[in-house]
């Protein structure tokens, strides 16, 4: 069985387009719990520091690949109906690094003591960079560049910071709605069909332009890459690629995002009912999306990974969401 780190890596803890997409007008600051009912629809609960959410419809869906699927991976297994049977809001974009600054900001949070795990000249093993932090990656990021290098702890202490601020109760993901606001209704391979060379008009991976990077390559100098260009090399701006069908942007690519779920080799015995699975190894929690370092297998929808919640990676995020 293959079991990567999120870099790509045989890491063993515990066992991108050229300009960016305009984005909607936002359609209101504030939104009365009772207007929340039509999918799509677009809100915040503060009108300052808080995430914009999107309304998603309720659902059921098949999680997980075909035996047919090229380039899947046993994990995905076994294909099973989910229903998300309740009205969920979901992050429009992953938790950017201004609003995760905004958090530590208002709550003195320090999630930079530790460092964090790049990779060897090799490209082989990854290592704890001890001046590496959500603030400064090792390479360029804006505010509107999706936060890294925070780990499981990290992103429950940002959750529980937006619950008190908005009075509304935010949490992670489960992986069950993460496939399911991922593929927006869709049974192919990725979101936007099964071509896998299309990947830049509506991702951020591991492309060319990626390859041509002195310190992209200095980072995985053996990896595959996309053969088309998708403008960047680490990553990107949220929402500078095509929305999916629920007006979601960057569910694939750009960086992973914690999920709540405990890990499991499968989805044996998995709820259906779109909750977390928290039966299993929860010293490692699931990974969903893919990130700016991966070729188009691993960004395929039914693709999953997992990590030790203490990891902080350079291609690890997160994006909330909140039941209505």
């Amino acid at each position: 069985m293959r079991w990567l780190s999120p870099l790509g890596l045989i890491f063993v803890l515990g066992l991108g387009s050229a300009d960016a997409a305009a984005a909607p007008a936002l359609r209101h600051a504030t939104t009365p719990a009772a207007r929340l009912n039509s999918p799509g629809r677009v809100f915040r609960d503060c009108p300052d520091v808080c995430p914009e959410m999107v309304m998603v419809p309720p659902g059921e869906y098949a999680m997980g690949s075909p035996p047919t699927e090229p380039g899947r991976f046993d994990s995905e297994s076994p294909q099973h109906r989910v229903a998300i049977g309740y009205a969920l809001a979901v992050g429009r974009y992953d938790i950017t690094r201004g609003e995760f600054a905004a958090f530590a900001r208002a709550t003195g949070y320090r999630a930079d003591d530790a460092g964090c795990f790049t990779v060897n000249s090799s490209g082989t093993a990854a290592r704890r960079n001890a001046g590496a932090t959500w603030r400064q990656p090792g390479f360029a990021q804006t505010a509107r560049d999706p936060v890294v290098c925070v780990d499981f702890d990290d992103a429950g202490a940002y959750v529980a910071w937006l619950s008190r601020r908005t009075g509304h109760a935010y949490r992670l993901l489960s992986e069950a709605e993460y496939e399911y606001a991922e593929r927006a209704g869709t049974t192919t391979a990725f979101w936007w069909g099964d071509a896998a060379t299309s990947a830049c008009g509506y991702a951020n991976g591991a492309d060319l332009d990626a390859k041509a990077s002195t310190g992209w390559t200095a980072r995985f100098p053996d990896r595959t890459v996309i053969s088309c260009h998708d403008g960047y090399v680490f990553t990107s701006p949220v929402g500078s690629f095509r929305p999916n069908a629920f007006g979601l942007y960057d569910m694939t690519g750009d960086v992973w995002s914690w999920l709540a779920d405990c890990w499991n080799d499968s989805y044996a015995g998995a709820p259906t009912d779109g909750s977390a699975n928290l039966a299993g190894d929860c010293g490692r929690r699931s990974l969903r999306g893919g990130s700016w370092t991966y070729d188009s297998r691993i960004l395929r929808s039914a693709n999953r990974d997992r990590v030790t919640t203490d990891a902080r990676l350079v291609d690890i995020g997160f994006r909330v969401a909140r039941t209505l």
